[in-house]
């Protein structure tokens, strides 16, 4: 006992002196790993695993919207695709690649799958859908 308890010290000791973390939870499991857990056509409730992994895609893509929000005025609207289509398009990166991240998933879903559009209307940037490939000045 008196191991383990000398053991768990020095983890805890470790970790506090590691590397700043910037991803945590369900976003650091590999794509392998969703992969060999779920299956593309049973959708994102079937166990969960895949509910667990699409929640947290979920509350990436809103925090990167709160950020991007407050520096290009735009967000990538989750009401562009439903979340049976997110799902797949998940599950889909994955299958594609197993070396990735349920974070490279939740990237590539805002890089190319859910709709930017302009969160606050202006002169210069009317409401509606956005350029993908320009950038606000």
């Amino acid at each position: 006992m008196r191991v383990l308890l000398v053991s768990a010290a020095a983890l805890a000791t470790t970790l506090a002196h590691a590397e700043p973390v910037v991803v945590a939870g369900m976003g650091t499991q590999s794509c392998a790993n969703l992969n060999a857990r779920t299956k593309v056509e049973l959708g994102y409730g079937q166990n969960p695993f895949a509910e667990a992994a699409f929640s947290w895609v979920q509350g990436f893509v809103s925090a990167w919207n709160v950020v991007e929000i407050v520096r290009d005025n735009r967000f990538a609207d989750l009401t562009s695709l439903t979340f049976d289509e997110q799902w797949s398009r998940i599950a889909a990166f994955c299958r594609k690649n197993p070396d990735g991240f349920v974070f490279d998933a939740a990237q590539s879903l805002i890089a190319g799958g859910l709709r930017l559009k302009t969160a606050f209307p202006t002169e210069r940037n009317p409401a509606g859908e956005i350029d993908r490939l320009t950038k606000s000045p």
